[in-house]
C-alpha cells in the first residue's frame, strides 16, 4: 500500500488568494456601474451601486419590494425565487416586458447596463403593481402624475 502526501506551496496559495479578491473587487465595481444609472434615473445616489448588500437593498426599494427581502437572498435556492421576483419589478418599473424579464434572469448584468444607459425611463415604484408591460408611462407636465392610455408596447 502506497501512500501519497501533498503540500501546498504557500506562494501559490497566497497568489489564489489575491487574485480571487482582485475578481471580486473587479465584480463589484462592473455591477456597481451596471447599476448606477438605474439609480440615477430612480433618484437614489450613485455611490449606493458600489456597496454590496446595500445595492440589493436599495435595488429591491426602487423596484416596489421590500428591502428586507434582502435576508432572503443568503438562503441558497430561495435567491433564485427573490431573483426572478427581483427581475419581474425591475422591468416593471423601467416600463418593460417579459422579454426584458427573461434576459435579465440569465444576464443581468447586461440588462442592468441596457436599463441604466438606454432609453428606459423609471416610472416609479407605482407602476410594480400594473401588469408587466402594463404600467403607464409617467407625464411630462407633472412630476409623478401618470398620463391615461400611455401604455408600452
Amino acid at each position: 500500500m502506497t501512500t501519497t502526501t501533498t503540500t501546498t506551496d504557500p506562494a501559490a496559495a497566497g497568489a489564489a488568494a489575491i487574485g480571487g479578491f482582485i475578481g471580486i473587487v473587479i465584480g463589484i465595481v462592473i455591477l456597481g456601474f451596471a447599476l448606477m444609472g438605474m439609480f440615477k434615473k430612480a433618484g437614489e445616489p450613485a455611490w449606493a451601486a458600489f456597496v454590496p448588500v446595500y445595492n440589493i437593498i436599495v435595488l429591491l426599494r426602487i423596484s416596489g419590494l421590500s428591502p428586507w427581502l434582502v435576508l432572503l437572498t443568503f438562503i441558497p435556492v430561495v435567491q433564485i425565487v427573490v431573483g426572478v421576483l427581483l427581475a419581474i419589478n425591475v422591468a416593471k418599473v423601467f416600463g418593460k416586458g417579459i422579454g426584458t424579464v427573461i434576459l435579465m434572469v440569465f444576464f443581468f448584468t447586461i440588462m442592468f447596463f441596457v436599463l441604466s444607459y438606454g432609453s428606459a425611463r423609471y416610472l416609479g415604484r407605482e407602476a410594480a403593481r400594473h401588469p408587466l408591460g402594463q404600467a403607464p408611462q409617467q407625464g411630462h407636465d407633472a412630476v409623478g402624475s401618470y398620463k391615461t392610455g400611455q401604455y408600452q408596447s
